[in-house]
C-alpha cells in the first residue's frame, strides 16, 4: 500500500500525524485511536517505497489489564491476551510479528508493543 493509500485507510479511525523523521524511512505517519498508538512507515529497503512497516504501542506503558481496542493478528488480539497465551498459541518462527526482546513468555501480564513487518529487504 502506498503512503496515500496507507494514510487514507487509517483516517477512518483517527486524526493523522504525518511527517516526523525516522532514520531510514522514506515516508512515515502516526496516529492514536483510544489507548493505541500506530506509527506506519516504509523503510530504505520497503520495495516502491509501499508501507512495510506497522508499530502497535498500547499508551499505557505498563499494561496490567487488555487494551480497550483490539489489535488482530489473524484470529488473536494482541492486546486482549496476557502474554503467556498468546505465546502459546502463536508460531515463534512468524517474522511477521516481532515481539520485544524484553518480552517473558510466561508473563501473565499484556503487552506493551508489537511489531508487523512485511518488507522483505529488513532482517531484524
Amino acid at each position: 500500500m502506498t503512503e496515500h493509500a496507507a494514510q487514507w485507510t487509517a483516517s477512518s479511525l483517527a486524526d493523522i500525524r504525518a511527517g516526523g523523521w525516522m532514520c531510514g524511512a522514506h515516508w512515515t505517519f502516526f496516529f492514536v485511536h483510544c489507548d493505541i498508538l500506530v506509527t506506519a512507515y516504509a523503510c530504505t529497503a520497503c520495495a516502491d517505497q509501499l508501507l512495510g512497516h506497522l508499530i502497535v504501542e498500547r499508551t499505557d506503558r505498563v499494561p496490567d489489564r487488555a487494551a480497550d481496542v483490539p489489535v488482530a493478528f489473524g484470529d488473536f488480539d494482541l492486546f486482549g491476551y496476557p502474554i503467556h497465551e498468546l505465546t502459546e498459541v502463536l508460531d515463534p518462527s512468524d517474522r511477521k510479528l516481532l515481539l520485544s526482546a524484553d518480552v517473558n513468555p510466561q508473563s501473565t501480564h499484556y503487552l506493551a508493543s508489537v511489531r508487523l513487518d512485511t518488507c522483505e529487504g529488513d532482517h531484524r
